[in-house]
């Protein structure tokens, strides 16, 4: 008896978590289905209008009690949180007939050491067809992107958001962007003064790129810097006509500097893949013996231009040349101060 009496107390003290949890993912449930016909749609009218009852539908989940720590379980949006866990981005895009996108999204902050989250909900206001702003914008003003990737960082001795989004653009172009989250007031803001190129510094990096083309803007943790693909146009004759620029094989990085707190750009950069986790092993015949024998494979990487590696050869590495050109291209090679990589750095503890 005594056992049956604390199991329905241990129950009655359950009861409310429990309630909690099937009401999330109820409304969940109303959100992914009203998402399904969103994007199975083929009248832009109706896109537009079931895109208003997603909206309506996602702001009644994220806005329920507890959704801050709630693991969306049939949703497919895009769901990023900041690693000091204070910051939930969700975006998602629209496509239309066009093949042009409109774009929505919440920002969710909780404050720290406190139970209140507040929610800001993203507004896309530009046209697909207009250019990105370069000023700082805040929630109301939206430009419109799916974010795939948050990276903590120290700007001013305050915690900002390096965002990655992507962009569908139109049926001409797509677009790659870096931007920063940060908070003043009672606003979210996007853009901060921390990209330094050689024309100075830049509130948000945009690439714009061919449609049919395929950019990589990835993070390298160990060593605190931001690479991808440099972009060129296919001809010279289309110098500046972005819909029609290409990845080159070559890439360039925004680089963090500690001390300064910002991210330059270093021009011509070696990447490489990232580390593997945990040892990995190939199994090769040995002729003398006739057994097949495990060894290890080595994972770190060769630079092509050391001759000094007995193993290396004498590959180079190059760029592949037009036909006809008699150009040859070069690239120069920087060095970067060492001593950046041995200060603790915010970017040092993002995680995959």
């Amino acid at each position: 008896m005594k056992h049956l009496i604390a199991f329905l107390q241990l129950m009655f003290l359950l009861l409310p978590f429990v309630s909690l949890a099937d009401d999330l993912a109820q409304k969940e449930q109303i959100a992914t289905q009203l998402l399904n016909k969103l994007r199975t749609s083929k009248n832009d009218y109706q896109t537009q209008q079931l895109h208003i009852e997603f909206k309506t539908a996602m702001s009644a989940l994220v806005r329920s009690k507890e959704f801050f720590d709630y693991q969306l379980q049939s949703l497919q949006i895009a769901d990023l949180k900041s690693n000091n866990k204070t910051i939930r981005v969700l975006t998602w895009n629209v496509e239309l007939s066009d093949l042009s996108n409109t774009y929505g999204g919440f920002i969710l902050r909780r404050d720290e050491g406190r139970d209140r989250v507040v929610v800001y909900e993203l507004m896309d206001i530009l046209d697909p067809y207009s250019n990105k702003p370069e000023q700082v914008v805040d929630h109301k003003n939206w430009y419109g992107a799916v974010y795939y990737k948050i990276i903590d960082f120290s700007f001013q001795g305050k915690t900002q958001y390096l965002l990655f989004g992507y962009d569908g653009g139109t049926s001409m172009s797509n677009f790659k962007i870096l931007d920063v989250l940060s908070f003043s007031g009672q606003n979210a803001k996007f853009g901060s003064p921390v990209f330094k190129d050689p024309k100075g510094l830049k509130k948000r990096v945009v690439f714009e790129y061919a449609n049919m083309a395929s950019m990589s803007l990835e993070f390298e943790p160990k060593r605190a810097r931001i690479v991808f693909d440099h972009l060129s146009p296919e001809s010279p004759a289309l110098e500046g006509v972005q819909s029609y620029y290409f990845p080159d094989m070559s890439y360039d990085a925004y680089v963090y500097d500690f001390d300064r707190e910002i991210w330059i750009l270093e021009s011509d950069v070696i990447a490489t893949n990232a580390e593997d986790i945990g040892e990995r092993y190939f199994y090769t015949l040995n002729k003398k013996t006739g057994k097949v024998e495990k060894n290890r494979m080595r994972g770190d990487w060769m630079n092509p231009t050391d001759q000094s590696n007995p193993e290396n050869g004498m590959h180079r590495a190059s760029l592949p040349q037009q036909d006809n050109s008699s150009e040859q291209l070069t690239k120069s090679k920087k060095r970067r101060r060492l001593h950046l990589f041995k200060k603790p750095i915010n970017p040092e503890s993002y995680q995959e």
